[in-house]
């Protein structure tokens, strides 16, 4: 027997070869078997060696003789190494010494055997098919854990510790090989003894024998491990997302994973073997195979082991798409591989132009911007810089952008002091909750003019902690003048300076908290100048005005630092008094503002006697809240006017009738809800353009059976005070959407109509909602044609929540005003937010509009900022053509008031529509 490696070279050579041959074992191993065989037998040899088989050959001993031998071949591997194994028997000798041969031979063999890391079989097909195993080397038993003797076949031919989803591939080549008398190529999982699985690989080459018996003699080798690794990379390969392709040195494919199959559309067996191009389209394609090509000669790359390159890919669709491609080389044996790794870059191409566009965009709006974008950021060692500025700093500050980016402090320099300590503090919270930081600051431009800026940043955190803000900051400048003036005005007497009632309101509620729990008291003085309509009939209002002003400055210097003047209408002031000892310091401050007040009021070049009343009341004794204690210095002013000028009255119980009245209104007013005897009274509202009807208020009306017409003013008042209010806004509600749809049936007028909600059905909102709605399902009437007005308090009190009500009932097709707007404080930064369509000036601005010069600047401002918000605006009250007139030019849309109509009944409604009465308006707007 003699065992050759690959290269045809000895590696094993037995006693028996060394017999036959003459040769010594030392001589022989390690020098080509080709020597053994007769000149011009050699190719018998190497065929032997490539292919296995049997054949016979002309061999050559070491004494120069010749013989004929009988050779069989049987190729093997061993721990990755390829082997043959050659079996020679001398034809034409004696069969005592071929039997000694032989025995000789398959000692050897079996020896051979033994040692080889695996399992040698021999397997048999009958000529019915029928397959068996019987040789097994006790490799079995290694690998595997059966002796030879517990292998079991089953029907098909099956060896029994063949992996189930293996058996009817590895029956199907075994049977392919004994029909074509190819070589058998063997790989498939065998389950151990153990219930393990091993991979097992090997290849038997097949002869015929006599009577059709066809025989393997083979090798299975264990693979475990490789194929495990095969298989892993395989996995991995596969999952990857990115496109990994192996090339050989020519740049033919080799191998493709899962995701270039996805990506380009070819199956994996229709690349193998084709050039990479075929992937690129043209040019790309033959720029690519001329690359391959130099590289190979040259050895010059561009390409490969550079980096990630841009190019086109195509898919088998003939689409082509944006393509990364990463190439490198390894060398494996001596051999060249490139390994291709690429992705389909499509989104992120997109992406970069869609973020080209953006910034390009982004700096267009920052460019045409009235304000300032900014990039801020809080490093973590505390330092604040800004890296990046709009020219708008160059407009709104007056400052260069480089100049803060190079100098952060320079923006902290300009801010006001309180507006720095502010934005520090805030910058602060910010960093720290990483809420939006909402930024209102005063500067001081380089010119020297003081400047407001808007603004709100969300922060983000970049590796290593430093806080970044992007954002906007608005030039607010005009619309914080508006605002302060607004405030201003919602705050302080426009004629006399001083404050008004939402400000005393205000006040006193911040004097409450502060005396509640100690041991001081407030006083509340009601104040009415005695017949001072004589001066306003006699010299007339603007001197009225200067007496007003001349008086209020007074009161405040006899009120004290510790006291508050505001003025309530007309000749009418309130005086808050705190820090009160008892009722007796009260008195005496009363009486020495009474005494103080008869001593002539100097008013330019001329003095007025003056007398002043006042009503009195002190806190907690007479009343809790603000709105009781001036109710009742109000009473106790109405009885010490009754007394005569310059007099003081105290509030006492005694003054409680009107509380009686009150209490019986009450009652009256509830047996009334009941019997539904509240309806409404319709004052129409007209265009001042045209001149035509195109809304209407509808205003709350009682028919008492018993008294006849009751004045809103008296029980709207009761209604609020003990929560009926509700109940009556419902049934006048109820009744106008009744009417209305009523005169769009008769084809008379489709207007919309407003209804007042009071603020206690502001704030509960579903129980509106629902009313809302189960009164148009009753009345048939469309959301359109129903306006709702709130007041401008009620708005303000909860201003969030104000402002999602107001949006829902939008939604639901709603319309929303503001009524009475200018009686209570609305900041613009709330009033932008509502979704309303429509202010309505108070009437008390209205009335002396003509000829109040502080009235007139109020409705200007209403009129500008409505506009300025898209609102229109609709005034109350119009009484005379002067007002008209005034309204008219200023801009005012709509007008409401006795001018054209006073609030009608239902029936009267109804024939003014049917005149088709009109309003005659100015020339200027028609």
């Amino acid at each position: 027997m003699i065992v050759l490696d690959a290269q045809g070279v000895v590696r094993g050579f037995d006693a028996a070869a060394e017999a036959l041959f003459g040769v010594a074992r030392l001589d022989i191993e390690g020098k080509a078997a080709a020597r053994l065989l007769a000149p011009g037998h050699e190719s018998a040899l190497a065929d032997l060696n490539d292919r296995g088989g049997r054949r016979a050959a002309l061999c050559l001993r070491g004494d120069g003789t010749t013989f004929t031998a009988d050779i069989s071949a049987a190729l093997a591997e061993a721990q990755g190494v390829r082997l043959c194994v050659l079996t020679l028997c001398q034809l034409g000798g004696g069969c005592d010494a071929l039997e000694s041969a032989l025995i000789q031979a398959e000692e050897r063999l079996a020896s051979i055997t033994a040692n080889v890391p695996g399992i040698v079989f021999q397997r048999l097909m009958a000529p019915d098919g029928t397959i068996s195993y019987p040789f097994f080397t006790a490799g079995l038993r290694d690998l595997l854990g059966f002796e030879p003797e517990e292998v079991k076949v089953n029907a098909e031919g099956c060896l029994h510790f063949v992996h189930w989803a293996d058996r009817s591939s590895h029956v199907a080549m075994i049977r392919r090989s004994a029909a074509e008398m190819d070589p058998c190529v063997e790989e498939f999982r065998a389950i151990t003894q153990q219930g393990a699985v091993r991979w097992l690989r090997g290849t038997s080459r097949p002869h015929r024998l006599a009577q059709g018996v066809v025989m393997w003699d083979g090798l299975l080798i264990d693979v475990t491990d490789r194929k495990q690794a095969e298989l892993r990379l395989e996995m991995i390969m596969d999952h990857a997302a990115d496109c990994i392709i192996t090339l050989d040195e020519h740049g033919r494919i080799e191998s493709v994973n899962a995701a270039v199959e996805a990506l380009f559309g070819y199956a994996g067996p229709e690349m193998i073997g084709h050039s990479v191009s075929m992937l690129m389209p043209r040019p790309h394609r033959d720029q690519h195979d001329a690359y391959v090509s130099r590289y190979l000669e040259t050895g010059e790359g561009m390409i490969i082991g550079q980096g990630a390159r841009e190019l086109l890919g195509q898919r088998k669709d003939g689409s082509i798409f944006p393509l990364e491609l990463t190439t490198s080389e390894v060398r494996m044996e001596g051999n060249r591989i490139f390994i291709g790794i690429g992705r389909d870059v499509t989104r992120r191409k997109q992406t970069e132009a869609a973020l080209r566009e953006t910034e390009l965009r982004l700096g267009n709006i920052a460019a045409n911007m009235p304000g300032v974008v900014f990039q801020r950021v809080l490093k973590p060692d505390g330092s604040f810089a800004i890296p990046y500025v709009s020219d708008g700093s160059r407009l709104v500050m007056g400052v260069e952008p480089a100049e803060l980016t190079a100098n952060p402090d320079l923006f902290l320099e300009m801010l006001a002091p309180e507006s720095r300590s502010r934005f520090l503090g805030a910058l602060s919270r910010s960093a720290k909750t990483f809420e939006p930081l909402d930024e209102e600051l005063e500067l001081v431009a380089r010119d020297g003019q003081r400047r407001w800026l808007r603004g709100q940043s969300r922060p983000r955190r970049l590796d290593g902690g430093t806080i970044v803000w992007d954002g906007v900051l608005l030039d607010v400048t005009d619309r914080k003048q508006v605002e302060e003036q607004l405030a201003y005005l919602a705050y302080h007497d426009p004629v006399t300076k001083v404050g008004n009632r939402p400000l005393f309101l205000d006040r006193f509620a911040e004097a409450r908290e502060m005396a509640t729990g100690g041991d001081r008291q407030l006083g509340v003085l009601s104040l009415g100048i005695d017949r001072f309509s004589i001066i306003n009939s006699t010299l007339g209002h603007s001197t009225g005005d200067r007496v007003l002003a001349a008086a209020a400055s007074r009161l405040v210097t006899l009120a004290g630092p510790g006291g508050l003047v505001a003025r309530i209408g007309g000749d009418r002031f309130l005086i808050l008094l705190t820090n009160l000892t008892g009722e007796r310091e009260l008195l005496e401050t009363a009486e020495m503002i009474v005494g103080s007040c008869k001593e002539p009021l100097p008013v330019d070049a001329e003095e007025f006697d003056l007398t002043i009343s006042i009503g009195i009341c002190l806190w907690p004794r007479d009343g809790d809240d603000a709105e009781t204690l001036v109710r009742n210095a109000d009473a106790a002013l109405l009885r010490a006017k009754g007394t005569g000028p310059g007099s003081m009255q105290m509030y006492s119980e005694e003054m409680n009738a009107r509380a009686v009245r009150t209490l019986s209104l009450h009652h009256r007013l509830r047996r009334a809800i009941d019997d539904e005897e509240l309806v409404a009274y319709f004052q129409p509202q007209v265009d001042v353009t045209t001149g035509r009807v195109v809304g209407m208020e509808a205003l709350a009306r009682w028919i008492s059976p018993e008294a006849g017409m009751i004045s809103p003013g008296e029980f709207i008042p009761v209604a609020e005070e003990y929560g009926l209010i509700d109940a009556v806004c419902e049934q006048v509600l109820r009744d106008a959407c009744r009417q209305n749809k009523r005169w769009q049936t008769l084809g008379l007028a489709k207007i919309p109509v407003a209804v007042n909600i009071s603020g206690r059905q502001f704030q509960h909102a579903r129980r509106l909602v629902y009313l809302l709605e189960s009164v148009l399902d009753e009345t048939e009437l469309e959301a359109a044609y129903l306006e709702l007005e709130l007041t401008e308090s009620s708005a303000m009190r909860d201003a969030d929540n104000a402002i999602a009500v107001v949006a829902n009932l939008r939604e639901m097709g709603f319309a929303c005003a503001i009524d009475d707007f200018g009686t209570g404080y609305s900041s613009l930064s709330v009033l932008k937010r509502f979704p309303i369509h429509k202010l309505k000036i108070d009437r008390s601005f209205v009335m002396d509009v003509t000829n109040d010069s502080n009235d007139a600047a109020i409705v200007n401002a209403i009129i500008a900022m409505a506009h300025a918000l898209k609102l229109k605006v609709v005034a109350e009250g119009v009484e005379t053509t002067e007002h008209l007139d005034f309204l008219a030019h200023r801009g005012c849309d709509q007008i409401q008031g006795y001018l054209f109509s006073r609030p009608l009944a239902a029936a009267d409604m109804e024939r003014l529509f049917i005149e088709g009465r009109t309003l005659a308006v100015p020339s200027i707007v028609s």
